[in-house]
């Protein structure tokens, strides 16, 4: 099930991102593998989102912006956290488009923020109707 992929997928990101966040981030490598971890975090979230808007008919958004705006809109997230998923997604648009080196101190921000976005993946997790999110492709 794809869902539940995703799920593992974020949660392994994250404490990958989570025991580098103390470490010497002046050191390239632990920069680059802290980088890489929550680039790939904040991915897996976008691949949750768009998975539950496309699962609920939540509409068809053209931005990773808008996907997390459906979600709001649709009542699976707050305003808080649409505004939480915004800055992350700023953010992991610095990475992958290199519009300049994202600094430590962001890069350390954007663990605190997908630490904050583990709730709406655990709530996810828990729903008690996780069938209704099913991935009906997998039968």
């Amino acid at each position: 099930m794809r869902l539940v992929e995703y799920v593992m997928r974020f949660e392994r990101h994250l404490k990958g991102a989570m025991n580098l966040k103390s470490r010497d981030l002046r050191d390239y490598f632990i920069y680059n593998t802290l980088a890489m971890e929550c680039f790939q975090a904040a991915n897996t979230l976008i691949d949750l989102a768009q998975y539950v808007v496309a699962k609920k008919k939540l509409g068809f958004p053209s931005t990773y912006r808008e996907l997390f705006e459906l979600l709001e809109s649709g009542g699976y997230i707050s305003e808080d956290e649409l505004k939480t998923f915004k800055r992350l997604i700023f953010l992991r648009n610095l990475i992958a488009h290199e519009y300049y080196r994202i600094s430590e101190s962001e890069l350390l921000e954007m663990v605190n923020l997908l630490e904050k976005c583990s709730d709406f993946v655990s709530r996810i997790k828990e729903a008690t109707d996780l069938s209704a999110l099913k991935d009906e492709d997998s039968s």
